[in-house]
């Protein structure tokens, strides 16, 4: 019933789109029509000033993308093979931190063009509003001892914790074992090495916690070259430490999470997980 109500809908405003932009153009003006093929707006977050980039913008339906810049500005354009297929509809355009609300407008295109003017989009094809997110959940890492030497054979303590900001938020923690994290990445700030270290390769098993204004934690203990028989070797230089979990939202379309890389239906861990955006205080790890 929602699905037709909203095609419904979708087709009421394309009708009138349509009215309006046949019923207006005159056949004596010569002017060049405004090719209507980008989309542009401000994002902001609720408790952040200075870490507007990195936000991901996502067009459902047309899986088109892109991510704010410094001052959370984007643009978003529809490639032109879109009006040689003479693609119209509503469109649904997400915006996407992960332990942000996820937060969505309406774009209409027809012909392979957006139509400014009408749903939530200006004549200039600006967003009449700013979009803000709010945060949802604090997420706070840690890990101690912060620096090692490369011969280092003792446990180190990886540690993330959780707080929700208002309401109760799901946790999803995949192959967590024992109450423990199923995993961990070790990117290299310099070199962008991505380092993956599994506890259990073969655990099919995932936690779910539902995390409200008590801090929640897990943790996982790791140890550096082999010496608890896994594969983690790290050579000398910084490392972020990434702890892997989910953050589930009912309003996140999963095809959203598959254009980043991820399949909610296969939570193995893999470096396209880093894509996903999320703020958090940087855990770094030195390895001298």
């Amino acid at each position: 019933m929602k699905a037709s109500l909203r095609w419904a809908r979708a087709a009421a405003i394309l009708l009138a789109a349509s009215c309006l932009t046949y019923c207006t153009n005159s056949p004596f003006d010569n002017e060049i029509e405004t090719e209507a093929r980008t989309l542009a707006g401000e994002v902001q977050l609720n408790d952040l000033q200075d870490k507007r980039a990195g936000v991901y913008v996502w067009l459902e339906g047309l899986n088109l993308s892109t991510w704010t810049d410094v001052a959370g500005r984007f643009e978003l354009e529809l490639p032109r093979t879109l009006e040689a297929e003479r693609v119209s509809g509503v469109y649904r355009l997400y915006f996407y931190v992960a332990n942000y609300g996820v937060h969505s407008v309406e774009a209409v295109v027809q012909n392979g063009r957006f139509l400014y003017g009408q749903a939530d989009v200006y004549t200039n094809g600006e967003l009449k509003k700013p979009i803000r997110l709010f945060k949802i959940l604090n997420v706070k890492l840690l890990v101690d001892p912060p620096s090692v030497p490369q011969n280092y054979l003792g446990g180190i303590d990886a540690q993330v914790t959780f707080q929700a900001t208002l309401d109760t938020v799901t946790v999803i923690i995949p192959k967590s074992v024992g109450g423990l994290l199923g995993g961990l990445f070790f990117e290299n700030a310099e070199t962008g090495e991505i380092h993956i270290d599994i506890p259990d390769i073969g655990a099919h098993t995932r936690e779910t916690i539902r995390v409200g204004a008590e801090p929640t934690s897990r943790r996982q203990i790791f140890q550096l070259n082999g010496a608890n028989f896994r594969e983690l070797f790290l050579t000398p230089g910084n490392y972020r430490v990434i702890p892997y979990f989910f953050i589930k939202q009912n309003e996140l379309p999963e095809a959203l999470l598959k254009s980043l890389g991820q399949d909610p239906q296969n939570l193995e861990p893999a470096p396209a997980y880093l894509k996903i955006p999320l703020r958090s205080n940087d855990a770094i790890l030195q390895v001298f």
